[in-house]
């Protein structure tokens, strides 16, 4: 028996209607689903007995070994929608009573053995007669982030009821209970969730049936706990869910923004503008690349991602805030990882931002310009160049903080935010030798990529400490690049902060750990035009010097770098004039250290060298 997935709209309209049946017909898939994500969709039901994926039309067909758990699966998935990679996926019964194939396929037969494996395992205890409706959750690498049970409730509850919630903090790691109505919405919840990020780059979620099967007591409801069986949510609430991006909206539909679009009574020249960047963005997104980290790394990508969509906007004419932009790219990563199946941490190849998305971005873009009752741009010189970025479809290879020195001129709003944006100025920098840490050694470090504004290292946990920058983008930049670096032996960990600033000590207490760099005559991006801007690179172990007297030679510069213990493996001037040498070093944590051991040293009386990272080579 042939498997015909291709069929016509009134067919597929035909099967919403049909008889139960033990073979569950999948539509909608993304075109890079597999044979594994499909299997996941059956594991929390019981046995898979056969199973056809068809690429090309992006539909799949499941057989259940038993017909109540095929109407099971329907009956969840059509009250909770289904997301793998970001699409919705739409789950009926065939018209097929079972499936025949004709020829082996070693990747069905593998996903299908997988699933069954993990499904005779009854995690759940439903097969036991005792199901479990209660999950115990654990947060790692929380980088000082608060987590409370509303934070906890927007990730869960698109999986299923939730009954009542409680969260704890010990030893530094978040830990709780999440009990929904049934085992099959726990079941779901845990095999979509576990192991992915609350945010970018921290809080990673270990989620497991609980020994404790329930129902919590809840004795003094709090912002860590709550029953909402006694305390429902209220309609103020709700709205909150719905307005904040999170995992839990990964659903969310273009429905959602008619009403405030309407309701602000918007012109139909400014409708007409969402509607041009909203399509521009639908499709436009496809050419970004596919490349998002795990989620270890996913916050690398979010200073790209950010600068990707601001360049989009003043493509389409308008001028989009850095606020709106990083909110969306941050909101686009969280659904990444939480609408996949799978491990989190790529889009699709060919994915393609939602409709609702673009058009909440072109909205955020459209009522920030209208409150500051500024022009839109359309075609003026507030539109990047050709060489910043590329065509319709294509990547956009935007340096955020060179582009944020010519919007800082030229936008009518400008790219630069004000000091303290929700904490996006501040990072906070973990699993540093709190051996070998002091303030003016990250402040020289982080400066390569941002004017420092302060840096306070923890008084009770000395390998961590907290950067504060003139600006969000700066802030994100020295994210990228600096995230994960081996410096003096450790692999620093750097994430944005819930902090909007760093707070100076009071009196005299803890000055060797906190220092005020403000008016520092050393800030790279003082000037708006700078240089500085067009050359911000990654850590390498190439250094570029500046700033060299006429009279040092190169035997000065490798004595200079071994009396601080670095062994110089290449040296090579630039210029005639030896105003500018290229120094390699044995490794990239060797340059860091040289970097900040040498940087500002003084060559002469009225010279000081300048050290950066190089993109170049010997």
């Amino acid at each position: 028996m042939e498997i015909e997935l291709n069929e016509n709209k009134k067919s597929r309209m035909d099967h919403i209607d049909a008889p139960p049946s033990k073979v569950v017909h999948v539509r909608g898939l993304p075109s890079d689903a597999t044979e594994q994500d499909i299997a996941l969709l059956a594991i929390p039901f019981g046995q898979v007995v056969n199973m056809v994926l068809s690429k090309r039309n992006n539909q799949a067909l499941i057989e259940m070994e038993l017909l109540e758990r095929a109407i099971e699966m329907v009956n969840y998935f059509q009250e909770y929608p289904a997301l793998l990679h970001g699409k919705q996926l739409i789950l009926q019964f065939s018209k097929h009573e079972h499936l025949e194939l004709k020829a082996e396929n070693p990747a069905v037969e593998h996903a299908i053995n997988n699933a069954n494996a993990i499904a005779q395992q009854d995690l759940s205890g439903a097969a036991s007669g005792m199901p479990n409706t209660v999950l115990r959750i654990l947060i790692d690498n929380i980088m000082d982030q608060q987590i409370n049970h509303i934070i906890i409730y927007k990730i869960f509850h698109r999986f299923g009821k939730i009954l009542r919630i409680i969260i704890f903090l010990k030893n530094n790691q978040y830990q709780g209970f999440i009990e929904f109505e049934d085992h099959i919405q726990a079941f779901v919840s845990m095999l979509h969730l576990n192991g992915q990020n609350i945010y970018t780059g921290c809080c990673s979620l270990t989620v497991e049936f609980s020994k404790n099967r329930g129902p919590l007591e809840i004795r003094h409801e709090s912002p860590r706990c709550r029953d909402y069986v006694s305390n429902p949510l209220t309609e103020e609430e709700q709205n909150s869910l719905r307005r904040l991006p999170s995992a839990g909206l990964s659903n969310i539909s273009s429905q959602s923004f008619s009403g405030p679009m309407s309701a602000q009574g918007m012109s139909s020249q400014m409708t007409g503008m969402v509607s041009q960047f909203g399509g521009m963005l639908s499709s436009g997104m496809q050419g970004l690349p596919p490349t998002l980290l795990p989620p270890s790394n996913n916050a690398c990508r979010l200073n790209e991602l950010t600068a990707q969509l601001i360049a989009l906007a003043q493509q389409a004419g308008f001028a989009l805030t850095p606020a709106a932009a990083a909110a969306t790219a941050s909101f686009m990563t969280l659904t990444s990882q939480t609408g996949s199946s799978g491990p989190a941490g790529a889009f699709p190849g060919n994915s393609a931002i939602s409709p609702a998305m673009a058009s909440l971005l072109a909205l955020s873009a459209a009522t920030g310009n209208a409150h500051t009752n500024r022009q839109f741009p359309v075609g003026g010189h507030g539109a990047p160049s050709q060489s910043s970025v590329a065509h319709h479809g294509g990547t956009l290879p935007v340096n955020p903080l060179q582009l944020g020195a010519q919007n800082t001129q030229n936008s009518p709003i400008g790219f630069r935010l004000p000091p303290n944006n929700n904490g996006s100025t501040v990072l906070i920098v973990s699993n540093l030798n709190e051996e070998r840490v002091y303030p003016d050694a990250l402040f020289t470090l982080f400066g390569v990529y941002g004017d420092v504004l302060r840096v306070k290292i923890m008084f009770n946990k000395k390998d961590t400490a907290l950067i504060q920058f003139t600006d969000s983008q700066q802030a994100l930049l020295a994210l990228q690049y600096l995230d994960h670096q081996q410096l003096w032996g450790r692999p620093m960990k750097v994430a944005v902060s819930r902090h909007n600033f760093v707070q100076l000590p009071k009196e005299e207490k803890d000055t060797r750990l906190t220092k005020d760099y403000t008016n520092n005559l050393l800030h790279r991006f003082r000037k708006p035009n700078s240089k500085n801007y067009q050359n911000i690179y990654p850590p390498s172990h190439v250094l570029h010097l500046s700033n060299i007297p006429p009279t040092v030679t190169e035997e000065d510069v490798r004595a200079l770098f071994a009396s601080k213990g670095f062994a110089v493996v290449g040296f090579r001037f630039m210029q005639k004039d030896n105003k500018m040498a290229l120094v390699q070093l044995d490794s990239v944590e060797s340059a860091m250290e040289a970097l900040i051991a040498l940087h500002n040293t003084q060559l002469s009386e009225n010279s000081h060298l300048r050290i950066s990272f190089s993109k170049s080579a010997i």
